[in-house]
């Protein structure tokens, strides 16, 4: 990682249990949410319906079909929960500081450090707790929103939509 540029922001970020559950639950949220719960809701209700008439068979395969996919969904959640808990035993301490300059965003941690270009950037995840830059399919980091500067939210707005990239 390069010396920072004079134009370049950097921000300490201290992590904790809560930001890994807050992380997940957001993400979650995002791919999922609202319509794995109108989904489950639809599944639930045929399951209700076929349940009313004398179709054994199919009240079966729609319980089946309907905990598979609920436990699927569940899972996806725990899934990350753990990944970001695993995560933050990792640092030690549990904090990451942050650069962003004109041609990347770069991380230090106690685990190394890494510098990656704007362009690379897919999407930002914007909530009122905690912000996830989305690097690609299952892959973010989480910058919770208390400790992320003025200076540093406009600019990661500003390069992402720059770069391309999408802000939600």
């Amino acid at each position: 990682m390069s010396e920072p540029s004079a134009l370049a922001v950097t921000f300490t970020v201290r992590y904790t249990r809560d930001h890994c559950l807050a992380s997940a639950w957001r993400y979650w949220q995002k791919r999922l949410g609202y319509r794995y719960a109108l989904e489950l809701a639809i599944g639930l209700g045929l399951l209700a319906l076929a349940t009313r008439g004398p179709y054994r068979w199919l009240e079966i395969a729609l319980m089946v079909a309907v905990g598979i996919f609920a436990l699927l969904g569940a899972a996806i959640f725990f899934l990350h929960w753990l990944r970001a808990l695993q995560g933050l035993r990792a640092l030690s301490p549990p904090e990451s500081t942050w650069t962003l300059t004109e041609e990347a965003i770069a991380q230090k941690s106690n685990l190394g450090e890494s510098a990656i270009a704007w362009q690379a950037l897919r999407e930002v995840w914007r909530f009122e707790n905690l912000w996830l830059l989305v690097w690609g399919r299952d892959l973010y980091s989480t910058i919770p929103i208390g400790q992320l500067p003025p200076a540093a939210r406009k600019m990661i707005e500003r390069r992402v939509k720059e770069t391309g990239g999408r802000l939600r």
